[in-house]
């Protein structure tokens, strides 16, 4: 794996670098979430106007082309200030989904959501589930008359308040086929219910009631669809663990900044051997979790197996270091650390939310071990 970044590269870090020191800020942040908003729109749209939006769009279809690492190095930066904005979770996941899978209907969202006008959202978790992994859906759709109708619940659906459209998974009886499908917010039917999240960003529950779709809505069926969703999920989890190696980083900045500008018994607080021992394991934390990012970047083009595994072992890794160091922080804080007022409680409700996105640390846990030593067979 070359390390050495490209001008392109180069330049995309630097203007996020920027970008996020002058508008991430934490009174920004706390704003926003004082006044119930998930994101920010004016950030939102001046990231689509950076392109953002339309880095993980194939060039074919309107978009940039970014490669997986490009992906990854906006979103590093982007970790570092707690964005929320939905790059991730309308651009990469649905977006990006609705172009591999060349459905008919895909231009005009795809356009929509790379100019920031209009927004998609993932529905797929129902109650039982752990992850976001292709399986049989409760959700149902069955053919009324001429129409098909969709009927079921769905939960944690991110960004899913705001969203103008929903990509819904429903098994399609008697052979519990999955399918994909694509309607509007405003179908007849749809009942959206927000509510916020840990982090200050926000999720929905989405209950559908006969919910009449065309065939025409259908992205995709079967085996075709699952391939689909794990491979938008795969992306989109990558880029996620990437935000949460940019915000451990920050968090390490932060406690180097306020143990050299506190004082006690007359000398800095980074004085004290403890604390320095404290922040040399985070520090090598954070470095063992960017280097199990850069590993998993290089898994991606290989086969599914590989980045089956690749991902299970990063989410384990920068899942568990993610709280440590942001933990840690808030100790080397005090009784500062837990306020609203100091960034590092902001960072370490970020990172546990990161922690639980996709699927957390033991389910991912479970996933590896399967992959690696085969099912429990006892």
């Amino acid at each position: 794996m070359d390390f050495n970044l490209s001008d392109v590269q180069a330049v995309m870090r630097d203007t996020a670098e920027r970008v996020v020191r002058e508008h991430c800020t934490l009174h920004r942040r706390r704003e926003r979430i004082a006044r119930g908003e998930g994101f920010d729109p004016e950030l939102t749209a001046h990231f689509a106007d950076l392109g953002w939006l339309a880095l993980c769009i194939p060039e074919e279809e309107g978009g940039l082309g970014g490669s997986m690492t490009d992906i990854a190095l906006l979103m590093i930066e982007l970790g570092r200030g707690m964005s929320v904005e939905p790059i991730v979770s309308s651009a990469l996941l649905c977006a990006h989904l609705l172009s591999d899978a060349g459905w008919a209907g895909r231009t005009e969202w795809i356009e929509d959501v790379i100019s920031g006008g209009k927004r998609l959202a993932f529905a797929n978790r129902e109650s039982e589930d752990r992850s976001e992994r292709p399986a049989r859906r409760l959700t149902t759709v069955q053919r009324a008359q001429d129409k098909l109708a969709i009927s079921g619940a769905k939960v944690m659906v991110w960004d899913g308040d705001t969203a103008d459209a929903f990509l819904v998974t429903a098994s399609s009886p008697p052979t519990d086929d999955l399918v994909l499908e694509l309607f509007p917010r405003t179908a007849r039917g749809v009942d959206v219910r927000s509510y916020p999240l840990i982090d200050g960003s926000r999720a929905a529950y989405i209950f559908l009631d006969r919910v009449e779709i065309d065939e025409t809505d259908i992205v995709g069926r079967g085996e075709g669809a699952s391939l689909l969703i794990e491979d938008a999920v795969s992306r989109a989890t990558a880029a996620t663990l990437a935000a949460a190696v940019g915000s451990m980083e920050a968090c390490i900045d932060l406690c180097s900044d306020y143990l050299k500008m506190r004082s006690q018994f007359g000398q800095p607080l980074g004085k004290f051997q403890a604390l320095q021992h404290m922040m040399a394991e985070m520090l090598v934390t954070a470095h063992n979790a960017r280097s199990m990012l850069y590993h998993l970047l290089s898994k991606f083009g290989i086969n599914r197996d590989v980045r089956a595994a690749a991902i299970a072992s990063a989410k384990l890794m920068i899942g568990q270091a993610g709280l440590m160091v942001s933990r840690s922080g808030i100790q080397l804080h005090g009784g500062y650390g837990i306020t609203d007022e100091y960034a590092i409680s902001h960072h370490h409700r970020f990172l546990y939310a990161l922690e639980k996105r996709f699927g957390d640390s033991q389910h991912y846990a479970e996933r590896l071990a399967g992959l690696v030593c085969g099912p429990d067979r006892t």
